[in-house]
Formats: structure tokens, sequence, C-alpha cells
């Protein structure tokens, strides 16, 4: 169902995105002459890529890095950047381009920027807000997404995780120039990807889809995108788990993803993702399955605050809106999610909602200021 149109909205998302099977085999041309720095997955060598990415790229490639397995973090950043900054250093028109999941593209978002003067201190600080950015010179940054699920690409955002203290935190990278130049969105490259990874990073599209639907800062556009993202998450997630090898319900979790990632890239998450962070910290649940946990949770919250809001999440799951919290748990019952908090430990879940909804995240979900008692 439209939505009704506000009297003035904002759209801003500058990434060229191409998007289509095998549409990275004309990236090599379209580099032309410049060189390229690539971060990639560390699985990439094994599974072939890097052999066959290095041949099409040929004596443009200046150096191969690869990024270990595990969260974006502060520490993994400061390990790669004398390397990829020191490669980038070779001509300003240098590309980075990161190849991977989520956690590879979001450290190329932190590691295109390298300060005049060499020194990841200073980059550290200004991602914990102890400081402002240095002077910094920036890469152009092409990102090819390996999985269909953080959106990372075409969003300006990204989490980098700060374990170097004695508590964990979650860190939000956000600044104007964390948009890519450009996205490539190859469902091809997504084969590869393991039934469990598939899954959760699935389940991060949906959870952005969703997001964007109960926010505060929807819109009719990224309304229509959330939905049509989520329905085909829905129809397709169980066919692929079942089908891993066929490309065509790969090509259709990509696209969602795609209409997702541009979705919340105009509104930003929201609740259920503010209380997914301390489950990936404190229990190392992924982050997909950790969102998609809460989302019932959420969707019950938002049900009844929004006819428009309602009539979507009717589109969505085919039943009315009171009913579509049970139906979503269903559905992520049959995928293998539990949504019980009791069963990730979670005692004080009514706390832990009423805290999330003051947190930047979840003061953009629909009737935040009600519930959470914000003035």
């Amino acid at each position: 169902m439209p939505s009704a149109a506000p009297a003035v909205f904002d759209w801003h998302m500058p990434v060229a995105v191409r998007f289509g099977s095998g549409c990275t085999q004309a990236l090599p041309g379209e580099l032309g002459s410049r060189p390229v720095v690539v971060m990639a997955f560390a699985p990439a060598r094994p599974l072939g890529l890097q052999a066959a990415w290095a041949e099409g790229l040929g004596d443009r490639l200046l150096d191969w890095v690869d990024v270990p397995e595990g969260l974006s973090t502060l520490a993994v950043a400061r390990q790669l950047a004398p390397r990829v900054w020191q490669a980038l250093d070779h001509a300003p028109e240098t590309v980075l381009l990161g190849l991977g999941g989520g956690s590879v593209l979001d450290l190329a978002k932190l590691l295109r920027a390298r300060p005049a003067v060499t020194d990841f201190d200073a980059v550290a600080a200004a991602v914990r807000s102890q400081a402002p950015w240095p002077a910094l010179a920036r890469a152009p940054l092409w990102l090819v997404p390996t999985t269909a699920g953080t959106g990372s690409e075409v969003t300006r955002w990204a989490t980098i995780w700060d374990t170097d203290g004695a508590v964990a935190l979650k860190r939000s990278f956000d600044e104007p120039w964390g948009y890519a130049d450009r996205a490539w969105i190859d469902p091809t490259l997504t084969l590869s990807a393991p039934l469990a990874l598939t899954r959760d990073t699935a389940l991060d599209s949906l959870a952005h889809a969703l997001e964007a639907l109960w926010n505060r800062h929807a819109n009719p556009v990224s309304d229509a995108l959330a939905v049509q993202a989520a329905c085909r998450i829905r129809a397709h997630l169980p066919a692929v788990l079942a089908a891993p090898q066929r490309l065509e319900g790969r090509e259709q979790l990509a696209l969602a993803a795609a209409e997702a990632g541009i979705a919340f890239s105009q509104t930003r998450t929201a609740l259920a993702h503010a209380l997914s962070y301390t489950l990936t910290l404190e229990q190392g649940v992924p982050h997909g399955q950790a969102v998609a946990a809460w989302l019932p949770t959420a969707c019950r919250l938002a049900t009844g605050r929004d006819a428009g809001i309602d009539a979507r999440l009717e589109a969505v799951f085919g039943v009315p809106a009171t009913a579509a919290a049970a139906t979503l748990e269903d559905w992520l019952a049959g995928l293998g999610v539990a949504t019980d908090a009791l069963a990730y430990g979670v005692r004080d879940g009514e706390a832990r909602v009423q805290a999330a909804l003051r947190s930047p995240r979840g003061r953009n979900f629909i009737g935040a200021d009600v519930m959470g008692g914000l003035s």
C-alpha cells in the first residue's frame, strides 16, 4: 500500500550501482589504466577468486590484502592499515576495491581514508568520537559484495567493533564520505557462501527492510523498496537454503539485499538492531541471527501505531498486522532461528527494550519517544 507522501523528504544515494550475474567480468575494463589495491575475504584464495581476479587485473593490481575472517574490529583495521595505506600511496587515482562480506566492505570504507601523517591512533580516536578526524586523503572506493545481506555497498556507514578495552563496544562509522564510488553486485559471487552464512546475511537484509518500515525517517520510496525486499526474502530464502546452487534464487536474494540496503541507507536501522549488538558481542551470535531474534519483538511494538505501517506489514506477511509478529516467528522457527529471549540467556528482555529505545538506533523506531519515555 503506498504511503501518504510527506510534504518534504530528502534522498541521497550517490553510489553508482551495477547489478547482474557476471557483471564483475566488466570491472577490469572499466578500471582502465588505474592501479588497484584489493582487500578481500580470506577464503577468496582457496576458492580460486584471487587467481582469477589477479589474472584479470594484471599489472594494475598493486597488492592483494587478505582480510581475516571474523568481526570488522579496530584491531584488524590497525593490523591492515600500514600495508593498505602504503599501496594506496602509489598514485592518487589508485582504487581500493573491497571484495567480501560486510566485515570486509566496512573495513575497506574505513581504510580508504588515510591520514596525511600515517597514524592509525588518530583514526581510532575519531571512530571512538574522542577526537575530530585528522586531515585525510581518500582513495576511490569500489565495493563488491560476496554475500546477499549487509547492504554496506550502498550505505555511508560501517560497523567497527572496538574490542581493545575491557568491555567490547560497537562503534558506528558514519561519515558523508563513507559511500563507495561504485558497487558491483554480482549474484554469482554468493554461490560459494555456506548455508549458515546465506541464511544469516539474508536475515540481516530482512531486518534492514523491516526496520526501514517501522522507522520515523521512512518515506514513500524507502517504503516501496523495503516492502519489495521483505517479500522477496520471505519468498525465496527457504528455497535457496534447500537448493543453494540455483542461481535464480541467489539473484533474488542479492536483489532484495540491494533494495533493503538502499531503503535503510535513507532511514537507518532501528530497535531490533539496537537490541542485537549485545548478543553478538557477549555471546558471539552472528549478527543476522541476533537481529532476527529481536524482529518479532519490534514488530509487536510497531503494530497499531501507524495505519500505513500496519498496511505494509500486512503486504509483507499476508495476514492482518496483529498477526504479523506471530507469522514472522513461525517463519524464523522454520529456518532454525529462536526468537525467545530465554534461548539466548536473556532474562531482562523488557529492560533491554527500554534501554534500546533510548539509544541512537532505538530512537529511529516509530513511537520510541512514547515507549522509551523520551521528551
